[in-house]
């Protein structure tokens, strides 16, 4: 109230509707950005890293290391899951297409009945997206933690029973470190009931759990 004694005016209400977005809409809105960069970026380049590793580890006089055999099959198996992963993000951008894509396709786009059959078509489309992209992460996941395991198993000293620097061991810790962070950032970035805990620390304070800002600190609103 003002002094004068007028009451403040009402701020104005925010339109909502109950049904939600007409369009399937992405649980975060760049996320088919960030994965795009993971098929196309970050896994051929690991991938190839991966390979380069494994050469290398054939390369390896006896008592280099203690396990080349299991670095080399980790080695293996990671390039094997980048190279898995490029492929799933292949199949995934098949069905990546924002709603003005579509309506640019089809000219009579704003007929009732035509605008129904393109929502289903965008939704089928971003869920068979959403499938192929969650294998790719999880194929993605699964490699940097063979990657991780392999480096580790390589830094291993062959024989612990003598003088081994101190930074040899300091190596194996880093990347025992390293494997238990990225498993942790791995269950956390699949957001199921089971690892809903590790997903809470991948996500900023103000952002609630399905994605949604809560306001004064109260339930996200639903996406529904």
């Amino acid at each position: 109230m003002h002094e004068d004694g007028k009451a403040d005016p009402m701020p104005p209400e925010v339109s909502q509707s109950p049904e939600g977005p007409f369009w399937e809409t992405p649980e975060k809105y760049g996320s088919a950005e960030a994965l795009s960069s993971m098929g196309t970026i970050a896994a051929p380049l690991l991938g190839g890293f991966s390979l380069a590793a494994m050469v290398q580890t054939l390369t390896l006089t006896p008592g280099s290391a203690r396990w080349p055999d299991a670095a080399l099959l980790l080695f293996l198996l990671a390039a094997t899951l980048f190279i898995a992963t490029v492929q799933a993000m292949f199949w995934a951008r098949q069905y990546q297409a924002s709603p003005a894509e579509i309506k640019v396709w089809w000219p009579d786009s704003e007929d009732r009945v035509r605008l129904s059959m393109l929502r289903a078509e965008q939704a089928r489309h971003t869920r068979g997206f959403r499938t192929w992209s969650d294998r790719a992460r999880r194929a993605y996941g699964a490699a940097l933690l063979c990657l991780l395991a392999g480096l580790t198993v390589l830094a291993v000293p062959a024989d612990s029973r003598g003088h081994v620097p101190v930074l040899r061991w300091a190596a194996v810790g880093i990347g025992v470190l390293a494997f238990l962070a990225e498993a942790l950032w791995t269950m956390g970035s699949f957001r199921t009931t089971r690892w809903k805990w590790a997903a809470r620390l991948l996500t900023p304070d103000d952002i609630g759990y399905n994605g949604e800002v809560s306001p004064g600190g109260n339930e996200p609103p639903s996406r529904a």
